[in-house]
């Protein structure tokens, strides 16, 4: 999904191929889904106007859109949204709207909906590279009073589910150490915030209890670390933050099923390649040859595949 600032250009160009960055990145379950519209069912929440924020390529639109009656999917990139475009109204060209818009802004800028006129807004994988109480507070703006759901989630790092793929676990480890090389140094970028939230599983996302209510924080696999690289990998003071509020309900469970997919070492480079793209991809990837190699070794051999799960935090927050 796309997101704000230095993470955009790692995405952006005609030569990025979308369709197979979707094929590398775990895709929610039906049952995920199931989750959220459950939530927003219980709270009188309608299925008219969804709202997917840093819609990358629209594949969470995509999928919403089984659901509800309309999508809008806004992105700050330009290409980014052209992509959605393309793909969604290749899917129904009356279902979907698209728009580039900044996630911050869309209760300033023509988001093309009236105030509180939004039965859910979604917000895969870039909450953290937003202004958080700026985003909060927009999305509050435009969800319907009192049955509105906010529905924000991230998953990290890759985690091999076998407890015998140690091996396995310590090389992607480092090669997505080795990969984040490029956008270092991280202190005093946007990736310091973004890595602190990681840290601290979106627990300190806030939802200000005169515009929130029914807000619920669940956590799959919190075991596993959610930030993809070690504390020792970053430049800056790792701490842990939380803005969990008084009546919220914190809902924890482990399970090395949860969004599982079947990889094999190719899908594992594939993981790698479109999480951070290469600027000079050949001659970086090469550079890589050696570690996913060992990789490759390490699980079992040429297309041998490994169970990988993933941590995945989940807030739920329902409109005042």
């Amino acid at each position: 999904m796309g997101s704000q600032g230095q993470a955009d250009n790692f995405f952006e160009g005609a030569g990025f191929d979308w369709e197979s960055y979707i094929v590398h990145r775990p895709a929610p379950t039906p049952e995920f889904y199931q989750l959220i519209y459950d939530h927003h069912r219980a709270h009188g929440g309608e299925f008219n106007l969804a709202h997917d924020i840093g819609t990358g390529p629209g594949n969470i639109a995509e999928q919403i859109g089984k659901t509800f009656k309309h999508v809008h999917a806004s992105e700050p990139s330009a290409y980014h949204t052209s992509v959605a475009e393309h793909r969604l109204k290749a899917i129904d060209p009356h279902k979907y709207t698209t728009q580039q818009c900044r996630g911050e802004d869309i209760s300033s800028e023509a988001a093309g909906h009236k105030e509180g006129s939004v039965d859910l807004i979604t917000v895969a994988q870039c909450i953290p590279l937003m202004n958080v109480p700026q985003a909060i507070s927009g999305f509050a703006h435009l969800l319907k009073p009192t049955t509105g759901t906010l529905a924000i989630w991230f998953y990290g790092r890759p985690c091999f589910a076998d407890p015998a793929q140690q091996q396995s676990q310590r090389i992607i480890n480092a090669i997505l150490s080795k990969a984040w090389d490029r956008v270092r140094p991280m202190k005093g970028t946007g990736f310091e915030p973004a890595k602190t939230m990681l840290c601290a599983f979106l627990d300190n996302v806030a939802f200000p209890s005169e515009q929130w209510q029914h807000v619920r924080r669940l956590k799959w696999n919190a075991d596993k670390p959610m930030m993809f690289l070690e504390n020792d990998d970053v430049d800056f003071e790792i701490r842990w933050e939380s803005a969990v509020g008084e009546g919220e309900v914190e809902e924890r469970y482990l399970d090395r099923g949860f969004w599982a997919v079947e990889a094999d070492v190719a899908w594992m480079r594939g993981f790698v390649d479109y999480a951070l793209p290469w600027e000079n991809k050949d001659e970086e990837k090469r550079g890589f040859d050696g570690l996913f190699g060992e990789l490759e070794q390490a699980m079992g051999g040429k297309g041998v595949r490994q169970r990988v799960t993933w941590p995945v935090a989940l807030l739920l927050a329902t409109r005042k």
